[in-house]
Protein backbone atom coordinates (compact mmCIF):
# COMPACT_ATOMS: atom_id res chain seq x y z
CA UNK A 1 0.00 0.00 0.00
CA UNK A 2 0.97 3.48 -0.28
CA UNK A 3 1.88 6.31 2.21
CA UNK A 4 2.87 9.98 1.75
CA UNK A 5 6.15 9.26 2.23
CA UNK A 6 6.85 7.04 -0.26
CA UNK A 7 7.82 8.45 -4.23
CA UNK A 8 7.09 7.78 -7.15
CA UNK A 9 9.26 4.89 -8.27
CA UNK A 10 9.18 4.28 -12.14
CA UNK A 11 11.33 1.93 -14.63
CA UNK A 12 11.39 2.13 -18.17
CA UNK A 13 12.50 -0.87 -20.37
CA UNK A 14 13.23 -0.60 -24.16
CA UNK A 15 15.63 -2.71 -26.15
CA UNK A 16 17.29 -1.80 -29.70
CA UNK A 17 16.82 -5.46 -30.88
CA UNK A 18 12.97 -5.65 -30.10
CA UNK A 19 11.46 -1.94 -30.96
CA UNK A 20 8.04 -2.76 -31.40
CA UNK A 21 7.79 -2.67 -27.96
CA UNK A 22 8.55 0.14 -25.33
CA UNK A 23 7.25 -0.81 -21.01
CA UNK A 24 6.66 0.96 -18.04
CA UNK A 25 6.45 0.44 -14.66
CA UNK A 26 4.95 2.78 -11.89
CA UNK A 27 5.18 2.33 -8.14
CA UNK A 28 3.54 4.52 -5.59
CA UNK A 29 2.43 6.84 -8.22
CA UNK A 30 -0.18 8.61 -5.81
CA UNK A 31 0.99 12.15 -7.07
CA UNK A 32 1.26 11.52 -10.37
CA UNK A 33 -1.20 13.36 -13.05
CA UNK A 34 -2.14 13.10 -16.65
CA UNK A 35 -3.56 15.79 -19.04
CA UNK A 36 -5.60 14.13 -21.94
CA UNK A 37 -3.13 12.76 -24.38
CA UNK A 38 -2.60 10.03 -27.19
CA UNK A 39 0.11 7.68 -28.61
CA UNK A 40 0.97 6.45 -31.63
CA UNK A 41 1.02 3.19 -30.72
CA UNK A 42 -1.11 0.31 -29.54
CA UNK A 43 -0.99 0.85 -25.32
CA UNK A 44 -2.06 -1.53 -22.70
CA UNK A 45 -2.09 -0.33 -18.81
CA UNK A 46 -2.65 -2.83 -16.12
CA UNK A 47 -3.59 -1.42 -12.47
CA UNK A 48 -1.51 -3.46 -10.26
CA UNK A 49 -2.74 -1.92 -6.91
CA UNK A 50 -5.40 1.30 -5.78
CA UNK A 51 -8.02 2.94 -8.07
CA UNK A 52 -7.97 5.70 -10.10
CA UNK A 53 -10.50 7.39 -12.64
CA UNK A 54 -10.05 6.48 -16.32
CA UNK A 55 -11.11 8.70 -19.84
CA UNK A 56 -11.23 7.23 -22.50
CA UNK A 57 -12.82 9.38 -25.28
CA UNK A 58 -16.18 9.42 -24.29
CA UNK A 59 -15.77 6.86 -21.73
CA UNK A 60 -15.16 7.44 -18.07
CA UNK A 61 -14.97 4.85 -15.36
CA UNK A 62 -13.33 4.10 -11.98
CA UNK A 63 -10.75 0.97 -12.49
CA UNK A 64 -8.76 -0.80 -9.90
CA UNK A 65 -6.07 -3.13 -9.36
CA UNK A 66 -6.76 -6.59 -11.84
CA UNK A 67 -7.75 -4.10 -14.75
CA UNK A 68 -7.00 -3.87 -18.38
CA UNK A 69 -7.27 -0.65 -19.74
CA UNK A 70 -6.98 -0.69 -23.77
CA UNK A 71 -5.41 2.28 -25.79
CA UNK A 72 -5.96 2.18 -29.30
CA UNK A 73 -3.57 4.57 -31.52
CA UNK A 74 -4.71 8.51 -31.47
CA UNK A 75 -7.27 7.75 -28.34
CA UNK A 76 -7.57 10.61 -26.10
CA UNK A 77 -7.32 9.68 -22.78
CA UNK A 78 -6.39 10.26 -19.40
CA UNK A 79 -5.83 7.80 -15.97
CA UNK A 80 -5.07 9.56 -12.55
CA UNK A 81 -5.07 7.98 -9.39
CA UNK A 82 -8.14 8.82 -6.51
CA UNK A 83 -7.39 11.31 -3.95
CA UNK A 84 -5.76 9.97 -1.04
CA UNK A 85 -5.78 6.20 -2.77
CA UNK A 86 -2.98 4.18 -3.60
CA UNK A 87 -2.17 3.54 -7.36
CA UNK A 88 0.99 1.56 -9.51
CA UNK A 89 0.54 -0.05 -12.79
CA UNK A 90 2.51 -0.77 -16.16
CA UNK A 91 2.41 0.35 -19.40
CA UNK A 92 2.88 -1.65 -22.58
CA UNK A 93 3.29 0.26 -25.50
CA UNK A 94 2.96 -1.64 -28.81
CA UNK A 95 3.71 -0.41 -32.41
CA UNK A 96 0.59 -0.40 -34.29
CA UNK A 97 2.17 -1.90 -37.54
CA UNK A 98 3.35 -4.49 -35.81
CA UNK A 99 0.38 -5.54 -33.53
CA UNK A 100 -1.72 -5.38 -36.79
CA UNK A 101 0.71 -8.07 -38.23
CA UNK A 102 0.09 -10.40 -34.92
CA UNK A 103 -3.76 -9.54 -35.00
CA UNK A 104 -3.88 -10.80 -39.08
CA UNK A 105 -1.89 -14.25 -38.09
CA UNK A 106 -4.37 -14.38 -35.22
CA UNK A 107 -7.42 -14.31 -38.08
CA UNK A 108 -5.32 -15.84 -40.43
CA UNK A 109 -6.09 -13.51 -43.28
CA UNK A 110 -3.91 -10.95 -45.10
CA UNK A 111 -4.67 -7.69 -44.08
CA UNK A 112 -2.84 -6.18 -41.69
CA UNK A 113 -3.66 -2.96 -40.48
CA UNK A 114 -4.75 -2.16 -36.89
CA UNK A 115 -8.04 -3.02 -35.96
CA UNK A 116 -9.04 -1.04 -33.37
CA UNK A 117 -10.88 -2.41 -30.01
CA UNK A 118 -14.14 -1.52 -28.80
CA UNK A 119 -13.19 -2.14 -25.47
CA UNK A 120 -11.49 0.63 -23.16
CA UNK A 121 -11.07 -1.49 -20.36
CA UNK A 122 -11.85 -5.15 -18.82
CA UNK A 123 -11.64 -6.40 -15.87
CA UNK A 124 -9.15 -9.59 -16.27
CA UNK A 125 -6.99 -10.79 -13.60
CA UNK A 126 -5.24 -13.66 -15.59
CA UNK A 127 -4.18 -11.28 -18.64
CA UNK A 128 -3.11 -8.45 -15.28
CA UNK A 129 -1.13 -11.63 -13.60
CA UNK A 130 0.83 -12.46 -17.12
CA UNK A 131 1.29 -8.71 -18.02
CA UNK A 132 3.22 -8.73 -14.59
CA UNK A 133 5.45 -11.97 -15.30
CA UNK A 134 5.53 -10.07 -19.00
CA UNK A 135 7.52 -7.01 -17.27
CA UNK A 136 9.23 -9.08 -14.57
CA UNK A 137 11.18 -11.53 -17.71
CA UNK A 138 11.71 -8.37 -19.70
CA UNK A 139 13.76 -6.19 -16.68
CA UNK A 140 15.18 -9.39 -15.65
CA UNK A 141 18.73 -9.35 -16.39
CA UNK A 142 19.41 -13.17 -16.87
CA UNK A 143 16.34 -13.28 -19.28
CA UNK A 144 18.05 -14.15 -22.76
CA UNK A 145 16.51 -12.46 -25.70
CA UNK A 146 15.19 -15.59 -26.71
CA UNK A 147 12.93 -15.48 -23.83
CA UNK A 148 12.29 -11.88 -23.87
CA UNK A 149 10.61 -12.16 -27.91
CA UNK A 150 8.87 -15.29 -26.95
CA UNK A 151 7.33 -13.68 -23.78
CA UNK A 152 6.29 -10.34 -25.69
CA UNK A 153 4.94 -12.59 -28.52
CA UNK A 154 2.97 -14.45 -26.50
CA UNK A 155 1.24 -12.03 -24.56
CA UNK A 156 0.54 -9.80 -27.20
CA UNK A 157 -1.20 -13.04 -29.20
CA UNK A 158 -3.12 -13.69 -25.97
CA UNK A 159 -4.38 -10.14 -25.70
CA UNK A 160 -5.37 -10.53 -29.77
CA UNK A 161 -7.41 -13.45 -28.65
CA UNK A 162 -8.89 -12.41 -25.67
CA UNK A 163 -9.64 -8.48 -26.66
CA UNK A 164 -11.36 -9.65 -29.88
CA UNK A 165 -12.88 -13.13 -29.06
CA UNK A 166 -14.17 -14.75 -31.81
CA UNK A 167 -13.19 -17.28 -34.69
CA UNK A 168 -8.57 -17.93 -34.88
CA UNK A 169 -6.36 -19.31 -37.63
CA UNK A 170 -6.97 -23.23 -37.10
CA UNK A 171 -3.66 -24.81 -35.43
CA UNK A 172 -1.84 -27.72 -36.21
CA UNK A 173 0.96 -29.11 -33.56
CA UNK A 174 2.66 -31.05 -36.33
CA UNK A 175 5.47 -31.77 -38.11
CA UNK A 176 6.53 -28.53 -38.22
CA UNK A 177 6.89 -27.75 -34.97
CA UNK A 178 7.93 -30.94 -34.25
CA UNK A 179 10.87 -29.68 -36.20
CA UNK A 180 10.86 -26.75 -33.88
CA UNK A 181 11.65 -28.91 -31.11
CA UNK A 182 13.95 -30.76 -32.40
CA UNK A 183 16.18 -27.47 -33.39
CA UNK A 184 15.79 -26.50 -29.90
CA UNK A 185 17.30 -30.11 -29.02
CA UNK A 186 20.57 -29.64 -31.46
CA UNK A 187 21.18 -25.91 -30.08
CA UNK A 188 19.84 -25.64 -26.48
CA UNK A 189 22.79 -24.38 -25.15
CA UNK A 190 23.30 -21.69 -28.13
CA UNK A 191 21.70 -18.08 -27.48
CA UNK A 192 18.71 -18.75 -29.69
CA UNK A 193 16.63 -16.45 -31.72
CA UNK A 194 13.30 -17.15 -32.43
CA UNK A 195 13.44 -15.90 -36.22
CA UNK A 196 16.41 -18.33 -36.89
CA UNK A 197 13.79 -21.04 -35.47
CA UNK A 198 10.61 -19.51 -37.47
CA UNK A 199 12.80 -19.77 -40.88
CA UNK A 200 13.94 -23.05 -39.90
CA UNK A 201 10.84 -24.42 -39.61
CA UNK A 202 8.63 -21.70 -42.22
CA UNK A 203 5.93 -20.73 -39.77
CA UNK A 204 5.65 -17.24 -38.12
CA UNK A 205 6.45 -16.00 -34.61
CA UNK A 206 2.72 -15.78 -33.19
CA UNK A 207 1.77 -19.26 -35.33
CA UNK A 208 4.63 -21.19 -33.73
CA UNK A 209 4.62 -19.81 -30.47
CA UNK A 210 0.97 -20.89 -29.82
CA UNK A 211 0.94 -23.98 -31.77
CA UNK A 212 4.28 -24.91 -29.99
CA UNK A 213 2.13 -24.49 -26.46
CA UNK A 214 -0.46 -26.01 -27.92
CA UNK A 215 1.92 -29.55 -28.48
CA UNK A 216 4.38 -29.35 -25.41
CA UNK A 217 2.60 -27.05 -22.77
CA UNK A 218 5.51 -24.53 -22.87
CA UNK A 219 6.63 -21.82 -25.03
CA UNK A 220 9.94 -22.57 -27.01
CA UNK A 221 12.08 -20.43 -24.37
CA UNK A 222 10.62 -22.56 -21.10
CA UNK A 223 11.35 -25.92 -23.14
CA UNK A 224 14.87 -24.45 -23.76
CA UNK A 225 15.26 -24.08 -20.47
CA UNK A 226 14.17 -27.61 -19.28
CA UNK A 227 16.44 -29.45 -22.14
CA UNK A 228 19.53 -27.65 -20.67
CA UNK A 229 18.61 -28.94 -16.84
CA UNK A 230 18.51 -32.08 -18.93
CA UNK A 231 21.61 -31.75 -20.20
CA UNK A 232 23.04 -30.63 -16.72
CA UNK A 233 21.66 -33.39 -14.87
CA UNK A 234 22.99 -35.69 -17.11
CA UNK A 235 26.31 -34.06 -16.95
CA UNK A 236 26.30 -33.96 -13.31
CA UNK A 237 25.85 -37.99 -12.94
CA UNK A 238 28.79 -37.91 -14.21
CA UNK A 239 30.68 -35.79 -11.28
CA UNK A 240 31.52 -32.92 -14.01
CA UNK A 241 32.16 -29.66 -11.59
CA UNK A 242 28.81 -27.46 -11.82
CA UNK A 243 31.00 -24.44 -13.09
CA UNK A 244 31.89 -26.76 -16.34
CA UNK A 245 28.45 -27.62 -16.64
CA UNK A 246 27.06 -24.27 -16.03
CA UNK A 247 29.02 -23.00 -19.29
CA UNK A 248 28.66 -26.25 -21.18
CA UNK A 249 24.54 -26.14 -21.13
CA UNK A 250 24.39 -22.29 -21.99
CA UNK A 251 23.85 -20.67 -18.88
CA UNK A 252 25.60 -17.45 -17.81
CA UNK A 253 27.56 -19.27 -14.56
CA UNK A 254 27.22 -21.56 -11.62
CA UNK A 255 24.93 -19.22 -10.20
CA UNK A 256 22.59 -18.72 -12.95
CA UNK A 257 22.66 -22.31 -13.32
CA UNK A 258 21.96 -22.86 -9.03
CA UNK A 259 18.89 -20.63 -9.38
CA UNK A 260 17.61 -22.06 -12.85
CA UNK A 261 18.04 -25.91 -11.64
CA UNK A 262 16.29 -25.22 -8.09
CA UNK A 263 13.71 -23.15 -9.70
CA UNK A 264 12.70 -26.67 -11.48
CA UNK A 265 13.92 -29.49 -9.69
CA UNK A 266 13.68 -27.99 -6.40
CA UNK A 267 17.18 -28.97 -5.49
CA UNK A 268 20.71 -27.34 -6.35
CA UNK A 269 22.89 -28.63 -8.48
CA UNK A 270 25.42 -29.90 -5.57
CA UNK A 271 22.49 -31.56 -3.73
CA UNK A 272 21.25 -33.20 -6.61
CA UNK A 273 25.11 -34.63 -7.20
CA UNK A 274 25.48 -35.93 -3.89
Amino acid sequence: MEHSSHKAQQVFWRDASMPYVEARSVQYGGELRYARHWHETFSIGIITDGRSSYVNGTSAEIVEKGTLVVINPGDIHACNPLDGTPWSYLMFYFDKVWFGRLQAEWRGDTDETFRPYTTAAVQATHLARAGEQLFAALTDTESSRFTREVSVIDYAARLAGELAPGSSAPLDAGPKIEWAARYIDANYAEALRLDDICAAVGLSSSYLIRAFKKRYGVAPHEYQTNRRIQHAQARLREGLPISQVALETGFADQAHLQRTFKRLTAATPGQYRG
